[in-house]
């Protein structure tokens, strides 16, 4: 079986909220809702819930990144929390869109988590600038990547569009 799916650079995030889960991930925040800078500030580009792992020793997984958002809490309403903006995040996604949605009037179409960068500060997040540039980049047509997983394989293939 082989799975074809487009990439753009990914972008380093912070966590400002996250969701607890349903079912089996009711005891996790499962779904986190992150920023990008914009002038000193934070503005949230998307929430992200996929590319955590629910078993140890298959990468960064729901309990640790919860061990880590519980002591940064600064406010509980029902199942949604909100952060300190502590914890930086790779995202990778599958397009940058307008939305009224996220206070950065950008939103992230099919995000998910490759891994936590505990080796990044959130001084070095990337910027609403980095975003808009990646926007008007899959407007115009540059570089495109994609990765092809094969059974036995990764393949990682590029051509200009």
């Amino acid at each position: 079986m082989w799975k074809l799916k487009k990439i753009l650079e990914a972008l380093d995030l912070v966590i400002v909220g996250a969701e607890w889960g349903e079912g089996k991930r009711a005891k996790w925040l499962s779904s986190y809702t992150v920023a990008c800078k914009k002038d000193g500030n934070l503005v949230e580009i998307g929430k992200v819930s996929t590319g955590m792992k629910e078993k140890a020793g298959e990468g960064a997984t729901f309990e640790q990144l919860t061990k880590e958002l519980r002591k940064l809490i600064t406010e509980e309403k029902g199942k949604t929390v909100k952060v300190k903006p502590q914890v930086v995040v790779e995202v990778a996604y599958e397009e940058v869109q307008k939305s009224p949605t996220y206070t950065s009037g950008y939103a992230l179409r099919f995000p998910r988590v490759l891994r936590v960068r505990i080796d990044k500060p959130v001084s070095e997040i990337n910027t609403i600038k980095d975003v808009e540039a990646i926007y008007k980049m899959q407007r115009k047509g540059k570089w495109a990547f994609f990765l092809i997983f094969g059974k036995n394989f990764l393949l990682l293939c590029y051509y200009w569009h």
